[in-house]
């Protein structure tokens, strides 16, 4: 009984030992939980308005970088907006209704009025010479307006003149004569040329008329069918069959012609080069263009690449000291070319321009400047200094990479940086003529030559084939030739259609005549 009682007592005090232990750690953790709760009741506000803070942070930097990007949208949409003909390669006609043209040069506008200036010798046609009358036509009042009585003519009387011209239609009929020698009696029957081979056909007036219509009037087969009927007053009325079939003629003619001025121009020592797009049944194709201001030759592709280019066997035959104006294309770099290449300093005022036009740095309006005082004095015969022009060039693309660093998040400053380093790489193509005055400050040529097959484009839409492209690449470059020796497009087309057609040397005795 003792021995359970002390054994009682044992468990007891142990248990008491415990709970002393237990009460004691759960007098901490009140402790601690006490100053935690005082720690959170203290401390409240501060997390919610940290948690807060976050949250509105994210949600701001997400509309900052939102209204970023909508700002570079509204900057893309206004430079496209503020595109033309300034700083960018997009024509005058394509100006739209609501805003003003502009045109593309770099002239300094002035406040003088269109037209003829005070003091300005005024053209007009001559008088003719009395010799020189083919028609008479007499007008006069034969009733008398007051009284109803016939009016007599006396003989005063006042002359105006008058130029015109009438279409005679001529249906010519051709007579080959047998013949007979009396002396041996031989037998002899007139020999019938090539363009006479059918009963009935066209004259080479038609033929000439209808494919300078085509090939440099930018006129369609539809079209051309429609005038040359008009004219003739319904008497001719040729098929777009029979003016296909004129233009695949033409071109065989003209073979040796190709192979002629390719040789001449492969001996300039300027020469400009550019291309443009041209459709090839619904595909873009390209009509490139070799020469200068007196010989023009054109070589139409499916493709615009450098295949092309060689087989055109131009500019892979020009040597080192040949040199080859064009508008910055990359492909005249490559490493098979000797030539020396050129750059169209027009091409990149117009991109200096969107330049200012999107970010409105200083850099482009001095290297602008440079480039146009420089080009004025020179074509005034003054003197131009390269180092000079070098400098300030130099100092324009210096100002230009510390501005555009400033700028770099704005819209079009990606743009301006690539221009910055081709104007950093291409300096002396850039500045070429300002160590030679024969080397052009533009490729304006080049421009000039594509612009009818531009209008081409718009007006006909496009080739039906690659062959029919060909076909007008080459007689536009004989009638082109032509033209730049001040020759006549229909006599050009008519000599070549009776198999002799007019040689570059030829050409050239011509131009010297006038």
């Amino acid at each position: 009984m003792k021995d359970d009682f002390y054994s009682l007592y044992c468990e007891a005090v142990e248990e008491n030992e415990r709970l002393k232990k237990e009460n004691k750690s759960l007098k901490i953790q009140v402790v601690s939980l006490t100053r935690r709760v005082r720690y959170l009741e203290d401390t409240q506000d501060q997390i919610i308005e940290s948690k807060v803070n976050k949250a509105v942070d994210k949600i701001t930097a997400a509309f900052e970088d939102k209204v970023f990007s909508l700002e570079k949208q509204v900057c893309s949409l206004k430079s496209i907006l503020n595109n033309d003909g300034t700083n960018s390669g997009i024509p005058t006609s394509k100006t739209p209704i609501q805003k003003q043209k502009r045109i593309p040069n770099f002239r300094a506008p002035s406040d003088k009025k269109k037209g003829g200036q005070p003091n300005h010798k005024k053209h007009k046609l001559e008088r003719f010479d009395d010799s020189e009358i083919t028609d008479t036509v007499d007008h006069a009042v034969d009733v008398c307006p007051e009284c109803g009585a016939v009016m007599e003519h006396r003989g005063n009387m006042r002359t105006k003149d008058e130029l015109d011209f009438q279409i005679i239609v001529k249906k010519i009929r051709h007579r080959f004569i047998n013949s007979f020698c009396p002396a041996c009696g031989y037998e002899s029957k007139a020999e019938i040329p090539n363009h006479l081979k059918e009963e009935n056909q066209y004259g080479r007036g038609v033929q000439a008329t209808a494919l300078s219509l085509l090939n440099e009037g930018c006129v369609s087969m539809k079209r051309t069918q429609e005038f040359i009927t008009g004219i003739s007053h319904g008497e001719i009325e040729t098929s777009a069959g029979y003016i296909a079939k004129l233009q695949k003629r033409l071109y065989e003619q003209l073979e040796r012609f190709d192979e002629e001025l390719k040789k001449e121009i492969i001996k300039l020592d300027i020469v400009h080069w550019d291309d443009t797009v041209i459709m090839i049944n619904k595909n873009r194709g390209c009509l490139r263009f070799y020469g200068n201001d007196k010989l023009a030759y054109y070589a139409s592709h499916e493709k615009k690449d450098k295949a092309g280019l060689d087989e055109d066997r131009i500019l892979n035959s020009l040597d080192a000291e040949k040199k080859v104006v064009h508008d910055h294309n990359i492909v005249n770099y490559n490493e098979e070319y000797e030539f020396m290449n050129v750059e169209c300093c027009v091409h990149l005022l117009r991109d200096l321009k969107k330049v200012v036009d999107n970010l409105g740095h200083e850099w482009p309006k001095k290297m602008i400047n440079l480039l146009l005082e420089e080009n004025t004095k020179r074509n005034e015969g003054e003197a131009v200094f390269p180092e000079y022009v070098g400098m300030i060039y130099d100092e324009c693309v210096i100002e230009g990479i510390m501005e555009n660093d400033s700028d770099e998040d704005k819209f079009y400053a990606k743009e301006e940086k690539a221009l910055l380093k081709r104007l950093e790489k291409y300096k002396e193509n850039y500045l070429m003529w300002t160590y030679n005055e024969d080397i052009p400050f533009s490729n304006n040529v080049s421009e000039r030559s594509l612009r009818s097959t531009k209008t081409k484009m718009k007006v006909s839409g496009q080739f039906q084939n690659i062959q029919n492209a060909r076909y007008y690449a080459r007689i536009k470059s004989y009638i082109e030739t032509g033209k730049r020796h001040g020759m006549n497009s229909i006599k050009l087309i008519e000599g070549a259609l009776k198999g002799e057609y007019i040689t570059i040397g030829q050409m050239k005795e011509h131009d010297n005549l006038y």
